[in-house]
């Protein structure tokens, strides 16, 4: 086994660790390049670290060094993984993340394993304490890089035909979708940027009304088009009388689709916009023959309840997050502007993002 380390003007390895991460069960859109990529507007890095075994990469992880003022954090956002290997290089991968947050001179570094008992092969069931944890403090200090919590799985490997699969619903949500089917509305997949920001323009505006933080355009759009266009994401529109009615995000990893964000336009008499796209999405992932959907955790408390309806059960992580402070006094430093200016962390991020531009 070797690993290699794999920055982010490596285009040719790149391609090749995105690949395996599309079709891995157990990986997850977080650790797409293109995905990473993103955090660049911030000023942040990335890079991959990842365990070949002759040319066939057999697990890794992808890590987003994120930086504030003169502090600097190694955030894991999904992993480390391993693919049919034994867990002693998951232990191996674990040190790598120490090792890598003290090469790039970090005061901290975490992780975020997708560790469950639940019966499901897009999860790892990791029971024993690893001895690259001995030394690591559970949870995460660093909130400002999303990490996976869990899924909201569907699995829709296994129907015959598209009948099968919305009779694997429950009443009330066939009776949604099979409304929503009659409404006049046309799903289109968008491919070029400017189809693209009308649908996130939505998302957007809904974000803004039910009172939720959602990436701008300037730093989150050129992703979503770079990853549309190498067939990484779908960017699904409902369409009625050539207006936008509706619009989700979707990402191809861990040979599954994963809800990102989506909005839609209110109105009455309601198109069911929501159910028509989350219904189309599944039907996506089951004719590309992908094992399953994963709707996304959390939300309001209607949100939650829509999700749970398209999904057939909630898989949370257990015993997944860690994380080591190898400076103790910046770390200790860093909590403590971070707690005492974080009222005015939307000025400060604004006149950070003008001197980057």
């Amino acid at each position: 086994m070797e690993i290699k380390i794999i920055s982010s003007s490596e285009k040719e390895w790149l391609n090749k660790w995105d690949d395996f991460v599309v079709k891995e069960n157990v990986s997850s859109h977080l650790m797409l390049s293109d995905w990473n990529k993103s955090f660049e507007t911030y000023g942040f890095d990335f890079e991959v670290v990842a365990l070949f075994d002759g040319n066939s990469i057999m697990g890794g992880f992808t890590a987003v060094i994120a930086k504030a003022l003169f502090f600097k954090f190694y955030v894991v956002p999904f992993g480390p993984i391993i693919v049919n290997v034994p867990f002693s290089n998951l232990d191996e991968l674990i040190n790598k993340v120490n090792e890598r947050a003290k090469k790039w001179n970090c005061c901290y570094c975490h992780i975020s394993l997708p560790f469950s008992k639940a019966i499901n092969k897009h999860v790892i069931n990791g029971t024993e304490r690893l001895d690259s944890l001995k030394s690591a403090l559970i949870g995460h200090k660093f909130k400002f890089v999303y990490s996976a919590y869990g899924l909201n799985w569907k699995s829709v490997a296994h129907f015959q035909s598209e009948e099968e699969l919305l009779d694997s619903y429950s009443t009330v949500v066939r009776r949604n979708i099979r409304s929503s089917l009659r409404k006049d509305l046309i799903l289109k997949c968008a491919e070029n940027k400017e189809d693209i920001k009308k649908g996130y323009d939505l998302c957007l505006e809904n974000a803004r009304q039910n009172g939720y933080d959602l990436r701008d355009w300037n730093s989150f759009g050129n992703t979503i088009v770079e990853m549309v266009q190498k067939n990484r994401a779908k960017f699904l529109l409902a369409l009625n009388n050539e207006s936008i009615k509706g619009a989700i995000l979707l990402v191809k990893a861990g040979n599954h689709y994963t809800y990102i964000l989506g909005g839609s336009v209110k109105e009455k008499p309601d198109l069911l916009a929501g159910h028509f796209l989350q219904y189309s999405g599944t039907k996506m992932a089951w004719s590309e023959k992908l094992d399953g959907y994963n709707i996304s955790l959390g939300g309001s408390t209607s949100v939650v309840k829509f999700k749970n309806n398209y999904a057939d059960e909630q898989i949370y992580y257990e015993n997944s997050k860690y994380y080591w402070v190898l400076k103790p006094f910046y770390f200790k430093l860093y909590l403590f502007l971070e707690k005492n200016l974080k009222k005015h962390k939307r000025t400060i991020s604004k006149i950070l993002s003008m001197f980057r531009k």
